[in-house]
């Protein structure tokens, strides 16, 4: 045994231990392990150095140990110089250990001389010789440099993996079969809810499995291990830790040894968010298409224009009347219901579909069942990144009930829904078209006569009744002829075109008024109303709507203040009327400031001519116009709220004179003062009165207020309060024009009159054959002593009215047969007799006596012509021309009849247009008489201002003309009217 040692020994000596060459000689001395790092040492990898047990170095591979640490050390102490102190410190301990037989190793980090740091693993082994102690030191320096970087690469991709596991849900695995073994990633076990310390069996696995998905996932996996076979399954579990529902995805290969399965390699990939968002949008997706199958609306979904339907509701099925799965299956079916003329419509929508913009249509269906429905259709298209339709999305509804009421409210917009006529906006517009045409037309505004007494006697429903009987009555007349409409309550606006003439304008306007006259029954009740109709021309009066309508409006008011039931053409505006309505409106209050209104006094009597009282009447001598009528300035005054003014002033001239004829001793009578129902509405009136009173000292029953009888129908409570009033300081109340509006006995109860005033137009016709006025007087009489009312006729002219009504104890007499209204001064005379005797004589209003000193031509008929002025103080006027009626003719000037009432002598030039046999006239001329034909119509006399070559012209057609009557023969192209004077004004003039 010996033996062998000794050959170990020296083989290691002489094989381990025999390369020299780079070993230092110093080193060689002493026993057999003093002898030079054998040669394994220098063929080693790693650095091997030698210490002594005092810490020398004995021995080192110099060369390595300079590339390593970039210097030779001697001692161990020039060794542990070479790290950082605390380094050193650790070494130098170990050391210390190695001398106790013990082995020690210790990895550092070291830079080395260049600054690159290195990983050393120091292994310090003690070498023990005999008696097993310590002889030397081998200190063997391993570099794992390298292999700690690919540890820290390997660490790194691991934490990347592990990472990106994490960031994408997913875990890897291995799974040995036979050893029931698995090998998992962290986010494997974070997914499914373990520790990664735990062992983890397939069994205990499973029972994370959701109970509903076990057998299934558990049969994937049982028939994949049996036949090797790859597999993929969806399942879900309860999370280990929190119990809380996960979805997963496992997939994994089967390795195979042999042909026997060896393991699975796979992956888990946690799909929970992604379907939870799947089940929200599959709860949305349900909750959508419950809401879109309970709306009327269809929706729809389909795959570019000409892809499958992906989603249809049950709103188009129903609104289609097509079924649903059959829908599906031709998604373009009901597009073949669309009617013809629509198609092109729709095929330009699919060219701005495919440009991405949205398109809305409006087209009509037929349906299955042969009915026709208006669908409205909005379709959105989805373009996909290369700007194709990927998708598009579609919503109809069925608008056929609302174009249907759309049209109903079109119609309603345009019509009237009670006459199913045009109303004025339909009339505006039909006027717009007519005015752009150009084309003549006339336009005839018609209001029914005292319509709201029919609603406020009968009800509302009668009188809608009425309006439509009026309004079939209209079509059945006009026919085609016309267009027609009722622009308000009332108001109905016929516009007819094409007329051959105005005559048959006229004409048709007396047929409207002859049959809306005549008596209709409605729920047992017999109605008659008349109706008002003012008429205007285009382009003559007007060449717009608004003009038209309120020209038309204006000669409609002309013709109710003239009696209501009539017509008038409207005239120019800027005529002599309209001019001198103008001036009075213009110099109206100035009047009152300069005094030029005055107080006339017209007598009241008793039947045996003694004096009771008088009405005080207003006049205005205007300084052009000479003595104005109330009749013509009083309506002024109420449109422009001067009236309250004037009222005000009459009473306070009135309690004047009072006081005035109190201090002369004069017998004093009641004076009767008009007022307006303007004034009674007005605040302050019953006040004023007892200002005045008390200011003169006059009783309040010298004044007596008239008021007519239609204002008490016209007006609220406050006028009868305000009656009421001026009762209470002493006045007294008359009625005045009783009996010509629609008397109401009501009133009388309720205001409690004291006098009762008969029109004069019942008062002119008692003593005619015609017994009818009488008995109305009577009767009124009558009812008035009944009422304890005092009787008050008007507008007495003659001997023989006078003697009826003291017959029938009438109680006070006024009228021209005693005396027309005075003057003051005039008055005052009659008062201080006390007394007037009637005038036995007839009345003539018409003069005959011969003023001209030439020939005059009676006209078999009226001429038409027509008067304007052209001076008015010296002052050159422009004005339209109002139409007149010339009666005869000389070569001194002509005699015309003319509703206005025009000054004589006055500062006024006129010029006069007519046309004799074709030829035109335009004469000067001024008036130098006037005389009144009947109420509201004026003979004129006029005096021509000729020139010689006027007289050169008129005298031979004048000799024609008397030429031609002798003969009994027609005067040719002569502007003749063929009716009665008066009516032919009334109807033509305003």
């Amino acid at each position: 045994m010996a033996m062998r040692k000794s050959k170990f020994r020296n083989l290691f000596k002489r094989n381990i231990f025999s390369n020299n060459h780079a070993i230092d000689k110093q080193y060689t001395k002493g026993n057999a392990l003093s002898t030079p790092l054998p040669s394994l040492a220098c063929n080693h990898p790693d650095l091997i150095i030698a210490f002594s047990l005092e810490g020398d170095i004995v021995s080192q591979t110099s060369k390595r140990l300079i590339e390593l640490l970039g210097s030779r050390p001697q001692t161990k102490n020039d060794f542990l110089h070479l790290f950082p102190e605390s380094t050193s410190e650790r070494l130098d301990t170990l050391f210390s250990n190695t001398l106790g037989g013990k082995t020690e190793n210790i990895e550092i980090e070291v830079n080395k001389y260049n600054g690159e740091q290195v990983q050393l693993l120091l292994t310090f082994i003690p070498i023990h010789i005999k008696n097993n102690s310590v002889e030397r030191i081998y200190l063997i320096i391993n570099d794992l440099t390298k292999h700690a970087q690919l540890e820290q690469s390997l660490e790194l991709m691991k934490k990347h993996l592990d990472h990106s596991q994490q960031i994408a849900a997913v875990g890897s695995w291995e799974y040995i079969i036979n050893d029931d073994k698995f090998d998992c990633s962290n986010n494997f076990f974070n997914t499914i809810g373990m520790d990664e310390s735990e062992n983890i069996s397939i069994e205990k696995l499973f029972t994370l499995v959701h109970p509903e998905d076990y057998s299934l996932t558990r049969q994937i996996f049982d028939e994949s291990t049996n036949k090797g076979n790859s597999f993929s399954a969806e399942f879900r579990i309860l999370h280990g830790k929190t119990n809380e529902l996960r979805y997963i995805t496992a997939q994994a290969e089967c390795i195979k040894k042999g042909d026997i399965p060896y393991k699975f390699v796979g992956v888990i990939r946690d799909d929970t968010p992604y379907k939870r968002l799947e089940n929200e949008l599959k709860n949305r997706l349900t909750n959508l298409q419950h809401i879109y199958d309970n709306l009327k609306a269809g929706i729809w979904m389909r795959e570019n224009i000409e892809g499958k339907m992906v989603f249809a509701s049950k709103g188009l099925a129903d609104i289609l009347q097509y079924p649903l799965e059959q829908i599906y299956k031709e998604p373009d079916y009901w597009e073949k219901m669309v009617i013809p003329e629509y198609h092109t419509m729709l095929i330009e929508s699919i060219h701005l579909l495919k440009k991405g913009q949205i398109t809305q249509n409006t087209f009509p269906i037929e349906c299955p069942d042969g009915k026709t429905k208006w669908l409205q259709e909005q379709t959105f298209p989805w373009l996909d990144d290369n700007g194709e339709i990927a998708y598009l999305f579609g919503m109809v509804l069925d608008v056929s009930d609302e174009l249907e009421m759309h049209d109903k409210l079109n119609f309603l917009a345009y019509h009237d829904a009670l006459t199913r006529m045009p109303n004025q906006h339909g009339l505006y517009d039909k006027l717009d078209t007519l005015c752009q045409k150009e084309h003549p037309f006339a336009l005839m505004y018609l209001d029914l006569d005292r319509f709201s007494l029919i609603n406020d006697s009968l009800g509302y429903h009668i009188g809608d009744e009425l309006l439509k009987e009026v309004a079939s009555g209209l079509i059945a007349i006009v026919h085609q002829e016309g267009y027609i409409s009722r622009i308000s309550g009332t108001d109905f606006v016929i516009v007819i075109e094409n007329y051959p003439d105005k005559a048959s304008i006229f004409h048709l306007a007396e047929q409207l008024m002859k049959h809306i006259q005549k008596p209709v029954t409605i729920e047992e009740f017999d109605i008659q109303i008349t109706t008002s109709i003012g008429i205007s021309f285009f382009p003559e009066h007007g060449e717009s709507k608004l003009t038209l309508i309120e020209n038309a409006h204006s000669a409609l008011h002309r013709a109710k203040r003239q009696g209501k039931n009539n017509y008038k053409v409207y005239s120019d505006m800027k005529d002599i009327s309209s001019y001198k309505k103008y001036i009075l409106d213009k110099d109206m209050r100035k009047a009152l400031i300069n005094e030029e209104f005055e107080i006339y006094y017209q007598p009241k009597v008793n039947t045996e001519g003694i004096i009771v009282g008088a009405e005080a009447l207003l006049r205005w001598n205007h300084h052009e116009w000479g003595l104005v009528s109330p009749v013509e300035f009083i309506p002024i005054a109420e449109e422009n709220h001067f009236i309250n003014d004037l009222g005000d002033w009459v009473i306070k001239e009135v309690c004047a004179r009072l006081r005035e004829w109190k201090e002369k001793d004069f017998t004093l009578r009641p004076i009767s003062i008009n007022i307006s129902p303007i004034r009674l509405m007005k605040k302050g009136l019953v006040e004023y009165v007892k200002q005045q009173l008390e200011l003169y000292q006059i009783p309040g029953n010298y004044l007596e207020f008239e008021i007519t009888e239609e204002s008490l129908l016209r007006y609220d409570n406050t006028v009868f309060n305000t009656l009421e009033d001026l009762k209470s300081v002493g006045a007294t109340i008359a009625i005045d024009d009783f009996g010509t509006g629609y008397s109401s006995l009501q009133s009388l109860r309720e205001i409690q009159a004291d006098t009762l005033k008969i029109d004069k137009v019942f008062i002119q016709h008692i003593t005619n054959e015609n017994k009818v006025d009488a008995a109305i007087v009577s009767s009124t009489m009558h009812l008035a002593k009944g009422l304890g009312l005092k009787v008050v006729a008007e507008g007495v002219e003659e001997y023989e009215q006078l003697e009826f009504l003291k017959q029938n104890e009438c109680d006070i007499i006024q009228g021209y047969l005693f005396s027309k209204p005075v003057a003051l001064e005039i008055f005052e005379q009659m008062l201080q007799a006390g007394y007037l005797l009637p005038s036995k004589k007839k009345l003539s209003k018409i003069p005959e006596i011969e003023r001209r000193e030439f020939y005059r031509f009676e006209f078999p008929y009226s001429l038409l012509g027509n008067m304007t002025i052209t001076e008015v103080n010296h002052r050159k006027v422009s004005l339209g021309a109002t139409q007149i009626l010339i009666e005869n003719i000389s070569l001194g000037g002509i005699k015309i009849v003319s509703l206005l009432k025009l000054p004589i002598n006055s500062d006024m030039k006129f010029m006069f247009a007519f046309t004799l046999m074709n030829e035109l006239f335009e004469l000067e001329g001024t008036l130098i008489w006037k005389d009144e034909a009947k109420e509201d119509m004026f003979f004129y006399g006029v005096k021509f201002n000729l020139t010689v070559q006027d007289e050169d012209r008129l005298a031979p057609l004048i000799n024609q003309m008397s030429a031609l009557q002798r003969a009994n023969k027609q005067i040719p192209d002569t502007d003749f009217v063929y009716e009665d004077s008066f009516s032919y004004l009334n109807k033509h003039l305003i």
